[in-house]
């Protein structure tokens, strides 16, 4: 039970592998953090607009980042939307926030990520949990060392799963990617992910906050998959990307956001 206590608001671990958030994401930068200026990177959204929906009773708040001519987002407000629908209504509690991100050009270099959960996020009005889903440009592979950790090597064939294509080189795994395989890894495996790590929190805080990095990614990738298979059994995925430019239009957002070739 979450004990209402907030004592994570400016923790430096907002974000990061010791807050236990990602999916065995493979590179971390800091989180800027000055107390003069008491904003993380990720909270830094730049043109963004917010829509709001109603998710299985609870209102939770999109807001979404203009996209660079290079990136799109590769899941729509109604990908999304159609998964939770589908989750159980009690994980969606407490979690107000869903972000589309555009990452910025060093944090793609150094810090390219699925996803991540956001203890408290403060961006101007909206405040609270959050869920964020990076762009991805897919012009520009990645590249992984080839020395890699049992659950790298786990996740790696997880992307190849996915629909990535990997090439094997004498120093590196480079990871090729596609719209199609950017959604699958986001929509199928990532916001579940970091679902789980919002349903281990608000579950037990004190039980959470005692807890390991890896027990937490343990914990989170557990639920993503066990979730995943329920859905897949009952049909609810995999599913057809829903773009509707009616929709987009209704909600104000740019087409050229989420408009992608072949998706």
């Amino acid at each position: 039970m979450n004990t209402g206590r907030n004592n994570t608001r400016r923790s430096r671990n907002i974000g990061t592998a010791k807050q236990g958030h990602g999916q065995n994401n493979k590179f971390e930068i800091p989180s800027h953090f000055s107390y003069r200026e008491p904003k993380f990177y990720f909270e830094d959204l730049k043109n963004y607009r917010s829509v709001a929906r109603i998710i299985k009773g609870y209102l939770i708040t999109f807001l979404i980042e203009e996209t660079r001519s290079d990136c799109v987002h590769a899941c729509t407000i109604d990908d999304i939307t159609h998964v939770l629908q589908n989750v159980p209504a009690a994980d969606l509690e407490d979690l107000p926030l869903i972000i589309l991100r555009q990452p910025k050009r060093k944090e793609e270099i150094l810090n390219p990520v699925w996803a991540r959960y956001i203890y408290h996020a403060e961006i101007d009005k909206h405040s609270g949990s959050a869920i964020c889903l990076d762009t991805m440009d897919v012009s520009q592979p990645t590249r992984w060392s080839k020395s890699l950790s049992p659950d790298l090597q786990d996740e790696l064939e997880r992307l190849r799963k996915d629909g990535h294509s990997i090439e094997t080189t004498k120093r590196h795994h480079v990871v090729f990617s596609t719209p199609e395989s950017v959604r699958e890894t986001q929509l199928y495996r990532s916001l579940l992910h970091e679902l789980g790590h919002h349903v281990d929190r608000t579950r037990d805080l004190t039980a959470f906050e005692t807890k390991t990095s890896k027990d937490k990614e343990v914990f989170a990738h557990r639920y993503a998959e066990d979730l995943a298979k329920r859905l897949t059994g009952k049909g609810v995925l995999p599913f057809e990307r829903i773009f509707d430019t009616e929709s987009l239009d209704a909600d104000k957002l740019r087409v050229e956001d989420f408009a992608v070739t072949g998706l």
